[in-house]
């Protein structure tokens, strides 16, 4: 499928048929998540998958009883990391694992020193908020590639999910994306034109 077409034929998905996604295209769509850009590579986001039936029943609730939970196959719960220097030193020991240059490692040290200290206390959760909604956006495009249909939503309760799914404290879920086959029809696309976005 065309990217171009992806763009036109995904839509947000209202209610799911139930049948579940095989397990061979969910790694394929974590693979693809994994590729998502992010700022400084900092992958600020950690992602709960939800397939269990009566996990998500309990879950209906804290999102407004929306039947996207309760139907789909997969449910997406896409989380931002509190701590942006936690990753910083995660992605430093990983180039010096893999056998990078100390002066290379050391200017990257350097960038991310100066990016990390820009977002004290809550600015680094909205920081990596941002990157999630790139992280989301991977992942509806990436499961339209494999005719699978999604929702994304920010209609929940991050608390709620975050006590019923044992989140940990790092971690402020943030979209949710349920996955799955449509039984719905898409409303018309519309969008803005052109000449009303571009200036």
């Amino acid at each position: 499928m065309e990217f171009k077409e992806i763009l036109e034929e995904r839509y947000a998905t209202k209610l799911f048929d139930g049948k579940k996604v095989d397990e061979e295209k969910i790694e394929q769509i974590k693979d693809m998540i994994r590729l998502s850009p992010s700022a400084i590579n900092l992958q600020p986001w950690k992602i709960k998958i939800v397939s269990d039936d009566d996990l998500k029943e309990k879950l209906s609730p804290a999102a407004m009883d929306q039947p996207q939970i309760k139907s789909c196959s997969h449910l997406l719960v896409f989380c931002a990391e509190k701590d942006l220097r936690a990753n910083a030193d995660k992605i430093i020991s990983g180039l010096k694992a893999s056998g990078i240059p100390d002066e290379n490692i050391k200017f990257l040290e350097s960038v991310l020193d100066n990016f990390t200290a820009m977002f004290p206390g809550e600015a680094a959760v909205c920081e990596s908020q941002h990157n999630v909604f790139i992280a989301t956006i991977t992942a509806i495009y990436a499961a339209k590639s494999l005719g699978i249909d999604s929702c994304p939503m920010q209609g929940f309760n991050p608390e709620a999910f975050s006590e019923i799914l044992e989140i940990p404290d790092n971690l402020v879920p943030t979209m949710i994306v349920p996955l799955g086959y449509a039984a719905d029809e898409p409303m018309p696309k519309t969008r803005f034109s052109k000449e009303e976005i571009f200036f």
